[in-house]
C-alpha cells in the first residue's frame, strides 16, 4: 500500500528542524512528501512554513510514512511507542534518540529496518557529524543521504556508539570551551572581546581543516608551528605539563561510561 508521505518525522525540536532544512536545502525531498508531528503548536507553525505537512498527531505519522524519524527526547520515547505501536507502518524507523539502541527500538516496535543515528548539534549550522548504524542485513542509501545533507556521516556498528557519543557527539561541547579559553586569554592580553572572538573562531576553523586535508601527523603540525625559544612552544610546553591530553580523554571516558550506563538502563 503506498504510503502519503516518504517520510515523517516524529518531533519537531532543533535537531528536526535541521533536518529538515538539508533535506529541502539539498532536493532530497519535495515538501509535499513529509511530514511532521508535535505537540507543540509553535514548533509546528515553524516548521509549516517550509511548506511540509504537519499536526499533533504522531498516529498519522506512523501509518502514513514510508520512513518515520523519532527526534524526541529519549525519556518520552516509551509514551510514543506505547500511541503508534498499533499502527505504525513504516517499513524503516530511524532513530536519533540518545541511548536507545536497535534492540529496544525493535522490542517496542517489532520487525522492521532499523537505524539508529548518533548526530551532533552543528547539523544546525550544515557542519554535522552523524555516525549511522543500521539493523542486521539491512542498509539505506536514502538515510545516508538525509544526515549527509547536514554535514557528515560515517557508518559503524552499533557498539562502538558510546565512544561516538564521548567524541562527536559530546565533543562540540568540549571544543567550545576551547574557544572560550582561547578568548579569555586573548582578553587578558588586551584584545575586546568581538575581536578575540573572531581571532579564536577562525584559528579553530583553519587548524580543523589543516588536521583534515594534510596527510601529516598531528604531531608534527604542532611543530610547525612552534620554533626553539620561540613564542608558541612557551604554551605548548605548558599545555603539556599539565597534561591537557590526559584531561580531556579523561573526561571523554566518563562520558563514555555514563554513555554505557545510560544505554544499559
Amino acid at each position: 500500500m503506498e504510503k502519503k508521505f516518504t517520510l515523517g518525522i516524529i518531533g519537531a525540536g532543533n535537531m528536526a528542524s535541521a533536518i529538515l532544512g538539508g533535506i529541502l536545502k539539498g532536493g532530497i525531498l519535495k515538501a509535499e512528501k513529509i511530514a511532521v508531528s508535535d505537540k507543540d503548536s509553535e514548533k509546528l507553525a515553524i516548521m509549516a512554513q517550509n511548506g511540509v505537512y504537519v499536526t499533533h498527531d504522531n498516529r498519522e505519522i506512523a501509518s502514513e510514512s514510508q520512513y518515520v524519524i523519532f527526534a524526541v527526547k529519549p525519556q518520552i520515547a516509551p509514551v510514543v511507542f506505547e500511541e503508534i505501536k498499533e499502527v505504525i507502518s513504516a517499513g524503516t524507523v530511524v532513530s536519533i534518540m540518545a541511548g536507545i539502541s536497535i534492540a529496544k527500538l525493535k522490542n517496542a516496535l517489532g520487525e522492521r529496518n532499523y537505524a539508529r543515528i548518533m548526530p551532533n548539534t552543528p547539523a544546525l549550522a550544515g557542519e554535522g557529524m552523524s555516525a549511522v548504524a543500521f539493523s542486521e542485513g539491512y542498509r539505506s542509501q536514502f538515510v545516508l543521504d538525509v544526515f549527509a545533507s547536514v554535514g557528515k556521516v560515517v557508518e559503524l556498528d552499533e557498539s562502538l556508539f558510546d565512544a561516538v557519543t564521548s567524541l562527536s557527539g559530546s565533543g562540540p561541547a568540549y571544543v567550545y570551551m576551547f574557544i572560550d579559553a582561547l578568548i579569555a586569554g586573548g582578553m587578558e592580553g588586551g584584545l575586546d572581546f568581538a575581536t578575540a572572538k573572531t581571532l579564536a573562531v577562525q584559528t579553530v576553523r583553519g587548524a580543523a581543516k589543516m588536521v583534515e586535508i594534510s596527510p601529516r601527523p598531528i604531531d608534527d603540525l604542532v611543530d610547525a608551528v612552534c620554533s626553539k625559544g620561540g613564542t608558541t612552544i612557551q604554551a605548548v610546553e605548558s599545555f603539556r605539563e599539565d597534561g591537557l591530553k590526559d584531561v580531556i580523554v579523561k573526561g571523554m571516558e566518563k562520558c563514555r561510561r555514563r554513555s554505557e550506563e545510560l544505554g544499559n538502563a
